[in-house]
C-alpha cells in the first residue's frame, strides 16, 4: 500500500515541479466556456470564448457568489473537459478526481441500480446529491451525457440545504442553452456489446434574441462483464432559455429516464471470507429485473434588483417509480445458521436462493427562493444571502412477502439448479403475495442567512444561521393482518456555520470554520416518546493557494466531525426491543486532504490524497476504538492529459489516471452482547486496497474527434465489500471508443 502511495507522491511532486518550471509561459485559462453575448440592441454578437480558472470558479451549489479562497469550506469542481477526456460514463469515473469521495460497499446492495458513495467516513445517500441546487432522488444512477460539471462541497451543508449528511454534497450541474447555433453528435462503444449514442443541440429559436433552447438525448445498450447482466436506458433533457429583459431570465428544464436492467447483487462471501469466483459468475435470476422511470421539471428565474442584489426563484417537481423483483442476496433472509433451509452460503458453496420483490413510486416537489446582495456598513462589506425552501414527498412503497426458498444452487456452477421447490415446480416467475404498503410522507421547510464580512482585505468572517422544520408521516398497512400503523414526528432544528478567512496575500487563504449538521432518529425512548434528533458537530481548518495567476491551486485540509449522540438499543431493564433507543453512542471522523489541480499549455493536471478515520469512542455495543465499514483509511488520485499544440501532432491527446482506494472493511461487526447463533458468526472483512491505472489517446481533426481508453491496465482484481451479503468486483482490463462530430 505505501509504495502505491509513494508513487501517487511522486506524480504529484513532479507536477509542481514542472508548473513552476514553467511559470512565465503560463495561458490565462484552465478550461473554456463558450457563450453568447448580446449588445445594447439586443443582438447576438459573434461568439466569445469566456475564460475561468477551474478552481476558481464559483460553486453554484453555495447559492452565493464567494469566491473559492474567501469559503471557509472544501471545495472541487470537475469541469466538463474533464468529462470529456475521460469519458466520463458514471458518477463514480468522475469523481475519481476527488480525493476523499469513494464508492462506499453499499453500492450494489439495492442490486445495480445506483451508486453509493461516500466521504469523510459517511454516506453520501441521495439525500446528498444535487441537480442544479434541486435534491435529485439516489434510487436511480444519475445520466452523465447532459452534466457540464460536478461540484463537491465536503463537509457540513446543513446551513444551506437543511437535512443532509455531514461528509459533503454534490451538485451536478446540466450544460444550458445558448443563443449561437450548434451541437454535437457522438458514439460510444464498449466491450460486452455496449453501446451509446448521445445527441446534443442547440440554438435560438427562429433566430430569436430572447429565445433559446438545448435538447441533449442519449441511450444505451448492451451487456456487462457480468454474465446475464443487461442495460437498456434512454434519456431526455430538453431546455429553454427565456431571455425577458436585461435583468430578468427563466431557464425551463425537463429530464425524462428510463432505465431497465438486470438486478446484481455481486459474488458472495462463505463464513464472513470473499469467495474468490470469477469475477463476470452471475448468481441471481437472469429473469430478474429493475425497471425505473424518472420525469423532472425545474424552473429557475433570476432577476437583478439592481447591479448589488439579485434575487433566484427555483421551482421543481420530480416523480419516479421503481420495480424491482429478483434473488435475495447471498446471506440475506434465514441468516439463523441452525434452520436447514436458511439462505447462508453453505462451506461447500450450496445456496438455497430467494425472491424478493419491491414496488416504490414517489412524487417530490420543491420551491426555494434565494435573495443575495452586497453592501456596506462603514468600511466594511458585506456580502449577503437571505433565503427560504420548502419541500415535499411522498412516497408508497408496496413489499411483497420474500420467497425465501425458491431452488437451490451451487456457486461455483451456478447455472445448473441442484433443486427445485415443489411449489414452483411449473413457475418460472412466481406469483408473491402482498406484505406490506407504506405510505411516507415528508414535509420540509426552512430559512436561512449567511454573511460573508469583510472586516479588511486580509481578514474575513463567514456567519450563518438556518431554521429547520421537519415532519415525517408513516403509514404502514400489513395486509395479513389488515392492520393500520401510524407515526409522526415533528423536528425543529437550527443549524450554525461560523468560519474564520485570512489572507495574507490574494493568492493565498488560511481558514477555519464549525458548523453542524442533523440526523433524524426512528423509534423511542424507554418511555416511549419520539426519539430526538442528532447532533453532528464538525470543525474544518484549511489551506488555499492559488500560483502563477491561478493556474496551479494546491488545498490542503484537515478535519473532525464528532457524532457525539448516536442513537443506540436502550438494553436498560433487560430491554431486547431493538425501537427502544437512547442517545448513548458516539464516533468521530477525523482526516486530512490535499487537492492539487494545474495547466500549463496543453497540460491539465489533477492530483490529491486522503486520509479518514471514523471509529466510535462511545457505544453500549461496541468497544471504543472499533472501525466503522465502509471507509478507507487512504485514497488518492492523480491524472495527466496532455493536448498537443502548434506541432506536427496538433489534434492528439495523450492521458494517464491513476485512482489508489486503500484497505476497507466490509462484513459485520459483532456486538458485545451477542446471543443470537447469527450475530455470534458475526466477522468484519477486511479488503485489501488496490490501485488501478487507465490509459486515454484522442485525437481531434476539424470538427471530428476520437478518444480510446483502456480502463484497468493491470488488470487488477478488487472488491467493494457489503455486509456478507454483497461482493461487488471491480470492472477487469476494458476498452472504450468515443467518436464525436460538432456542428
Amino acid at each position: 500500500m505505501y509504495k502505491y502511495i509513494s508513487i501517487l507522491a511522486l506524480t504529484l511532486i513532479s507536477s509542481v515541479g514542472h508548473a513552476q518550471e514553467t511559470k512565465d509561459d503560463f495561458q490565462d485559462e484552465l478550461y473554456a466556456v463558450n457563450d453568447t453575448v448580446k449588445n445594447k440592441k439586443g443582438e447576438v454578437l459573434k461568439e466569445v470564448v469566456i475564460i475561468s480558472q477551474q478552481q476558481k470558479t464559483i460553486v453554484k451549489g453555495g447559492k452565493t457568489n464567494i469566491k473559492p479562497l474567501d469559503l471557509p469550506q472544501a471545495t472541487f469542481v470537475i469541469g466538463k473537459e474533464t468529462i470529456k477526456q475521460q469519458q466520463i460514463l458514471r458518477l463514480s469515473d468522475a469523481l475519481k478526481n476527488a480525493n476523499g469521495v469513494y464508492v462506499s460497499g453499499a453500492s450494489n446492495a439495492s442490486g445495480n441500480n445506483q451508486e453509493e458513495l461516500g466521504s469523510r467516513g459517511f454516506t453520501f445517500s441521495g439525500g446528498n446529491t444535487f441537480k442544479n441546487g434541486v435534491r435529485f432522488n439516489g434510487s436511480l444512477i444519475p445520466e452523465t451525457s447532459s452534466l457540464e460539471s460536478i461540484e463537491i462541497l465536503k463537509g457540513s451543508s446543513a446551513l444551506l440545504y437543511g437535512n443532509v449528511a455531514p461528509g459533503g454534497i454534490l451538485n451536478l450541474i446540466t450544460k444550458k442553452p445558448r443563443f449561437d447555433h450548434g451541437g454535437e453528435l457522438s458514439f460510444r462503444t464498449t466491450e460486452y456489446n455496449f453501446f451509446k449514442p448521445t445527441v446534443d443541440v442547440y440554438g435560438s429559436v427562429n433566430n430569436s434574441n430572447t429565445v433559446a433552447y438545448r435538447f441533449i438525448s442519449s441511450y444505451e445498450q448492451g451487456n456487462s462483464f457480468r454474465n446475464d447482466v443487461q442495460t437498456d436506458r434512454i434519456y431526455f433533457n430538453p431546455s429553454i432559455l427565456l431571455d425577458i429583459s436585461a435583468k430578468t431570465n427563466i431557464i425551463i428544464e425537463a429530464d425524462y429516464t428510463k432505465d431497465n436492467r438486470t438486478p446484481d447483487f455481486g459474488l458472495t462471501t462463505i463464513d464472513y471470507k470473499v469467495v474468490a469466483l470469477p469475477r463476470n459468475t452471475f448468481l441471481g435470476f437472469n429473469w430478474g429485473k429493475f425497471a425505473s422511470e424518472q420525469v423532472g421539471f425545474t424552473t429557475t428565474i433570476n432577476h437583478d434588483l439592481n447591479k448589488d442584489w439579485q434575487l433566484k426563484g427555483i421551482f421543481s417537481y420530480q416523480g419516479y417509480t421503481t420495480n424491482l423483483l429478483s434473488s435475495l442476496r447471498p446471506n440475506a433472509g434465514i441468516n439463523d445458521p441452525n434452520n436447514v433451509n436458511n439462505n447462508l452460503v453453505r462451506s461447500n458453496g450450496d445456496w438455497i436462493r430467494g425472491v424478493q420483490k419491491t414496488d416504490t413510486e414517489q412524487d417530490y416537489s420543491l420551491a426555494e427562493i434565494d435573495l443575495n446582495g452586497t453592501f456596506k456598513t462603514g468600511k466594511v462589506k458585506h456580502s449577503l444571502l437571505f433565503g427560504a425552501d420548502a419541500d415535499q414527498s411522498n412516497t408508497t412503497t408496496l413489499a411483497y412477502k420474500n420467497i425465501n426458498y425458491y431452488d437451490k444452487i451451487n456457486i461455483y456452477n451456478p447455472s445448473v439448479i441442484i433443486i427445485k421447490n415443489a411449489a414452483y415446480a411449473n413457475t418460472v416467475i412466481p406469483t408473491m403475495d402482498k406484505n406490506t404498503n407504506t405510505l411516507a410522507n415528508v414535509k420540509r421547510a426552512g430559512i436561512y442567512f449567511q454573511d460573508l464580512i469583510e472586516v479588511s482585505t486580509k481578514f474575513k468572517v463567514l456567519a450563518g444561521l438556518r431554521y429547520s422544520y421537519l415532519e415525517n408521516t408513516s403509514n404502514a398497512l400489513t395486509f395479513s393482518t389488515n392492520v393500520n400503523l401510524e407515526t409522526k414526528t415533528n423536528d425543529n432544528i437550527i443549524s450554525p456555520k461560523l468560519g474564520f478567512v485570512f489572507q495574507p496575500v490574494k493568492t493565498s487563504s488560511i481558514f477555519a470554520s464549525y458548523s453542524d449538521s442533523f440526523v433524524l432518529n426512528t423509534g423511542t425512548d424507554r418511555n416511549l416518546n419520539a426519539l430526538p434528533n442528532s447532533t453532528i458537530d464538525q470543525y474544518e481548518v484549511g489551506i488555499k493557494n492559488e500560483f502563477f495567476k491561478g493556474h496551479l491551486v494546491a488545498n490542503l485540509t484537515s478535519y473532525l466531525i464528532d457524532y457525539g449522540n448516536l442513537a443506540q438499543t436502550d438494553f436498560s431493564n433487560g430491554n431486547t426491543n431493538t425501537n427502544i433507543k437512547e442517545l448513548a453512542g458516539a464516533y468521530q471522523s477525523k482526516g486530512v486532504e490535499i487537492d492539487i489541480t494545474g495547466y500549463h499549455k496543453g497540460l491539465r493536471l489533477i492530483a490529491g490524497y486522503s486520509f479518514n478515520e471514523t471509529k466510535y469512542t462511545k457505544s453500549n455495543i461496541y468497544n471504543p476504538g472499533t472501525f466503522l465499514r465502509f471507509s478507507p483509511k487512504h485514497t488518492a488520485n492523480a491524472s495527466g492529459f496532455y493536448t498537443f499544440e502548434n506541432t506536427k501532432l496538433k489534434g492528439l491527446e495523450l492521458g494517464l489516471q491513476a485512482t489508489f482506494i486503500g484497505e476497507r472493511l466490509g462484513g459485520r461487526l459483532r456486538p458485545n452482547n451477542a446471543s443470537t447463533a447469527a450475530e455470534l458468526a458475526r466477522k468484519p472483512i477486511p479488503v485489501d486496497g488496490f490501485i488501478q491505472l487507465d490509459a486515454s489517446v484522442g485525437y481531434s481533426i476539424k470538427d471530428f474527434t476520437i478518444r480510446t481508453k483502456l480502463s484497468n491496465l493491470a488488470n487488477v482484481v478488487s472488491y467493494y465489500v457489503y455486509d456478507d451479503n454483497t461482493v461487488t468486483p471491480i470492472a477487469p482490463r476494458m476498452l472504450t471508443t468515443t467518436l464525436s462530430y460538432k456542428f
